[in-house]
């Protein structure tokens, strides 16, 4: 576990109208995404924060099963045109409340307050836990238009279900939003992934006219956004199989926000469609470090096991799919293909009876067999509708050694650049035709390598030297023991690292970059310090003997009981009281 980490679970809605749970929602996904723009803070992702919804459990359950320090609650109620948002930011390794606070605003002041939130969460973990280094603002102000921004609330909620149906009732809420604000760039964005997802698995040239018709339109609002690369690089790298594309905008889509667990995972399918399962598995895993209970991430890293020839692992990555979601249907047939590969026919039969009722799955029985050479007097040949993610009469067609039409059909597909034929170099039962002399006609559409995008990680903490001066240095460090020796500025019990920066007159990145650094130490840990000597000075003087440990405590700069008796017998392995009477 990582200090500089947390998990923003999701707000309770406390609104009257209980059909405002999206706009909770909502809320809480701005902060997460956010904060994940922030180098060096681990930001546990929406799938894994929203495991926890509705779900009274302990922080420190919690807190383990994400591998985070720090978890932050709160709760959203909107009334009219006003809103209060309360939140409070817990460790969770003891439970101790780090910080609270309660925001009374209007709702056009949303994005203000969004981004006041997230600086004030993260600047609490860094004074807490270490050097971040934080930007002036974290969320821009996407739309003035509060119905427009909240249409937009209302498709994202939807489009993260991912099925057909709210994918399209998604669209029709952004559509709503960009009529009421033409320049609410995410509402275009969300439009274009919802078409590409529908796009990428079936055909049609009206769903491809409008990926590029509100690709085009939001380009235009805004062109170099979080959203846009991911757009631009799902459209190059779904529609287009236009790999290089989307690597560049993979990285700068990097740049922006380093721990967006959707972007990781997309950059881990690009590779398993250019056959670098290795660089896959790189992404997976930081996926899976930010996003761990996401079943789309485990489920990835089966795939990455399957195409790369690991058939067991795979099994067992599908396993833990299913154990989270009985019926999640690509699991299940990810899980039979790789029960053929490996000849397990009792579990593969097992599973094709538990899920008899799904169309397709006697084909996997004639999967089997034209695998294993069975003879097979005939078999069934499906419809192109029942093909998801196999494509069964290729399948088919190719194990009987049925040439011709096999590359007749392939080679139609890739030329529709059909979702189900983009793996179809490493697909283990087309391997018959990687023999074929005809393959080399396939040249066109064979991937090639392509840079690595994993270095991306290598630099991802954040410890460039903010101070490169040695002048500066040698003045702030000056400036800063005075504060604290001469001037006494921590028996303020408001003192912030911000309210410290600016009194030594530097920003308060290298004021946490130099504690960090020249005084090994959190700015909590550094100021709790100085706080914890003047009360061991003050509670043995004799003309004090009459006042409470606590009183003197406070007289100190401590803000509070809890934290007082916390960080004292951290320091000192003693209570206060106990500390005292060792001293008499």
């Amino acid at each position: 576990m990582t200090d500089k980490s947390v998990a923003i679970l999701p707000f309770i809605n406390l609104s009257p109208d209980k059909d405002n749970e999206y706009f909770s929602d909502g809320i809480t996904e701005e902060i997460i995404l956010a904060l994940s723009k922030t180098k060096g803070l681990k930001v546990i992702a929406r799938t894994s924060s929203f495991m926890f919804k509705d779900k009274h459990l302990d922080v420190r359950a919690i807190g383990k099963q994400l591998g985070v320090a720090t978890i932050l609650e709160g709760s959203v109620r909107k009334s009219g045109m006003d809103v209060r948002i309360s939140v409070r930011l817990v460790r969770t390794n003891d439970g101790f409340q780090i910080w609270s606070m309660k925001f009374d605003r209007k709702l056009e002041d949303i994005f203000k307050l969004q981004d006041e939130i997230s600086l004030l969460v993260a600047d609490k973990i860094r004074e807490n836990f270490g050097h971040i280094e934080l930007q002036p603002s974290l969320v821009s102000t996407d739309s003035s238009n509060f119905d427009a921004y909240d249409y937009y609330l209302k498709g994202r909620h939807e489009q993260l279900k991912w099925t057909n149906d709210a994918l399209l009732r998604a669209i029709e809420h952004y559509r709503k939003a960009i009529q009421l604000d033409p320049e609410l760039f995410r509402a275009y964005y969300g439009i274009v992934l919802c078409y590409t997802y529908m796009l990428f698995w079936s055909s049609g040239e009206e769903a491809r006219s409008e990926v590029y018709k509100y690709l085009g339109k939001a380009v235009e609002v805004n062109s170099d956004s979080l959203d846009y690369h991911l757009a631009m690089a799902s459209t190059d790298m779904m529609i287009e199989w236009d790999h290089s594309g989307a690597i560049d905008h993979f990285k700068r889509s990097m740049e922006l926000s380093p721990n967006n667990a959707e972007a990781i995972e997309a950059i881990a399918g690009m590779y398993i469609m250019v056959g670098q399962f290795d660089e896959a598995m790189i992404h997976i895993d930081r996926a899976l470090e930010i996003n761990p209970l996401s079943l789309n991430h485990t489920f990835m890293k089966g795939n990455i096991l399957y195409f790369s020839g690991e058939y067991e692992k795979a099994i067992q990555q599908m396993d833990k799919v299913l154990k989270q979601d009985p019926k999640w249907i690509f699991a299940v047939q990810l899980k039979a293909a790789a029960l053929i590969l490996t000849d397990n026919r009792a579990e593969l039969e097992e599973i094709l009876e538990e899920f008899s009722e799904l169309p397709f799955m006697d084909y996997y029985t004639t999967l089997y067999r034209l695998y294993h050479h069975e003879p097979i007097s005939d078999y069934e040949q499906p419809f192109l509708a029942d093909e998801t993610i196999h494509p069964w009469r290729l399948y088919f067609l190719t194990l009987a050694e049925n040439y011709d039409q096999a590359f007749e059909m392939l080679e139609e597909g890739l030329n529709q650049k059909h979702g189900k034929y983009i793996c179809f170099n490493y697909d283990p039962f087309l391997a018959k035709l990687r023999t074929r002399e005809e393959y080399k006609n396939l040249k066109e559409f064979l991937p090639q390598k392509f840079p690595l995008l994993s270095e991306i990680y290598e630099d991802s903490s954040d410890s460039r030297p903010l101070i490169t001066d040695k002048e500066e240095h040698k003045e702030l460090i000056s400036a800063l023991d005075k504060s604290m020796e001469v001037e006494e500025l921590y028996l303020d019990p408001t003192l912030s690292l911000t309210n410290l920066a600016d009194h030594i007159n530097t920003s308060s990145n290298k004021l946490s970059w130099l504690i960090n650094q020249d005084k090994r130490a959190n700015f909590h840990h550094f100021i709790n310090s100085y706080r914890l000597e003047y009360f061991k000075k003050m509670a043995v003087l004799p003309e004090n003997q009459n006042l409470t440990l606590l009183g003197i405590a406070f007289e100190c700069g401590f803000n509070s009981k809890t934290t007082f008796n916390d960080y004292f017998k951290k320091s000192t392995g003693f209570t206060p009281l106990r500390w005292l009477k060792e001293q008499k």
